[in-house]
């Protein structure tokens, strides 16, 4: 599902207005999801132009494969995906190497990140295609050795990662909803969203676990004026491919129990807008989730999950550990 929402600074801009005690956070990393945000629409553009031919292709959709919960990236070579790489982290270093915790390591990060791409046949894979089959395969030891290789700290490493691998694995994940759309009824409906297609709490993509979900609106069918819907169903968000995929409400995405009980609800008195923490009972995990029938404009999900700040700290003191880990709910 393709989401028409707004840009990182309209959406920062109405959390601020809200919550102005947050204004130092969000204008902090405004510039670096804004210009992730604009890299990714560029790449995307680019590699799904049938006129074009730039950029790696996605492997194929599996039924079977997913069945068995593997995503589409996962083990996937991924040759190539260094030069896409190295053109993000052009634009993205320097605005990641403002930040205070990672301005002494910009000279290591520099060396790992915009070293020429390696590509020949012979030679050593590239360090960044190396990169990326780790963080898509979860090896950490794989992980620690290419920290250790390049005198970074890991996880300094998977901070600035985590941005600069971003904008190319956004555009690959919108090649694999165009690829064999014109045999899905939806335009624009990826392969995952089928019915029983995927049932995985983590990324149909890039295996990733997710950083917000929402709530959808109601409905209404184009194509049959008695056909329309409450909204509710439930979706996740990757902000690592920038995928969202449908899930089931009462379910915990990451130990995967299911039924009454399961999940709970954690949102602030008064006027919430929507905005709450899904956490489950079970294994004390949480997502922030935002219900859009709440609210009258969709907001860029990126820059979302970091105006909800106030509740991953309500959640942090209540003992509950964020289902993605990221650098603003780690306390």
């Amino acid at each position: 599902m393709v989401l028409s929402c707004q840009s990182v600074a309209q959406t920062l801009a109405d959390v601020v207005t809200r919550r102005p005690v947050l204004e130092p956070v969000l204008r902090a990393f405004e510039d670096l999801l804004a210009a992730r945000s604009a890299l990714a629409g560029e790449l995307t553009a680019a590699w799904t132009n049938p006129a074009a031919a730039g950029g790696p292709c996605p492997p194929e959709w599996q039924t079977e494969r997913a069945a068995r919960g593997l995503s589409l990236l996962a083990g996937a070579p991924l040759t190539g995906l260094c030069i896409s790489v190295r053109t993000a982290a052009e634009r993205l270093l320097p605005l990641l190497c403002a930040q205070e915790s990672l301005a002494s390591q910009r000279t290591a990060l520099e060396a790992f990140f915009l070293a020429p791409p390696v590509l020949g046949p012979d030679s050593e894979p590239d360090r960044r295609d190396a990169l990326a089959r780790a963080m898509l395969s979860g090896d950490a030891p794989a992980f620690r050795n290419l920290a250790d290789e390049a005198g970074l700290v890991p996880e300094l490493l998977e901070f600035a990662a985590e941005f600069i691998l971003s904008p190319p694995l956004r555009a690959l994940a919108a090649r694999a909803v165009q690829t064999g759309q014109v045999e899905r009824e939806e335009r624009n409906a990826a392969p995952w969203d089928e019915e029983g297609a995927w049932r995985q709490g983590y990324c149909p993509v890039c295996g990733s676990f997710p950083v917000i979900g929402w709530l959808d609106k109601p409905f209404f069918e184009e194509k049959n004026a008695f056909l329309s819907g409450g909204g509710g169903k439930k979706h996740l968000y990757c902000s690592l491919c920038g995928t969202n995929w449908k899930f089931r409400r009462g379910a915990c995405p990451s130990c995967g129990k299911d039924g009454n009980g399961v999940m709970e609800i954690l949102r602030e008195s008064g006027a919430a807008r929507g905005e709450r923490l899904d956490w489950c009972t079970s294994c004390k995990t949480y997502c922030p989730t935002l219900d859009l029938r709440e609210n009258d404009a969709i907001p860029d999900m990126d820059a979302m999950a970091l105006g909800m700040l106030h509740l991953d700290m309500v959640a942090a003191r209540k003992g509950l550990g964020p289902l993605k880990a990221s650098f603003w709910n780690l306390f």
